[in-house]
């Protein structure tokens, strides 16, 4: 539970999937940037239930200053900007949907999900890709605390 999920979405070509993470509690802290390559299947879903859905519906929960300015209503705040990933990422192995993308390809084909509670998503893809692009841990190291 020492990760962020800060921002994801595809990359401006459309071809490859990236999450950007703020990871605090392992042996190299930081931000990083996960790529997925060649990603030829992807799905999202809410991790938010539907009766904490109703709860949120308001635009007050889409900005964190807003939702503090209407008295902390109860619901899930959208507006914090980022997920934890927890579960989190999960290899899937012997996944039917990316060996017949492997062999439609004649290219390697992996299968992965990522679960968070805001959101859980599941991939095909080729590569990925971890590049770590600095030490800082400014959001999760606030919310985060070691366990001693």
């Amino acid at each position: 539970m020492d990760v962020g999920v800060m921002h994801h979405g595809f990359a401006d070509h459309g071809r490859d999937y990236i999450l950007i993470l703020e990871v605090s509690l392992s042996h190299q802290p930081g931000t990083y940037r996960l790529t997925f390559t060649h990603v030829v299947d992807l799905s999202i879903r809410t991790a938010v239930s539907p009766e904490i859905w109703q709860r949120s519906w308001s635009e007050d929960f889409t900005d964190y200053s807003r939702w503090e300015a209407a008295g902390e209503p109860d619901g899930y705040v959208f507006g914090t900007n980022w997920s934890i990933a927890y579960p989190g990422f999960r290899a899937i192995s012997n996944s039917p949907s990316a060996d017949d993308w492997a062999r439609r390809l004649a290219q390697p084909m992996f299968a992965a999900s990522l679960a968070t509670d805001r959101f859980a998503l599941s991939l095909i893809f080729h590569e990925a890709r971890l590049e770590r692009l600095n030490e800082d841990t400014p959001v999760v190291s606030q919310v985060i605390f070691p366990v001693k």
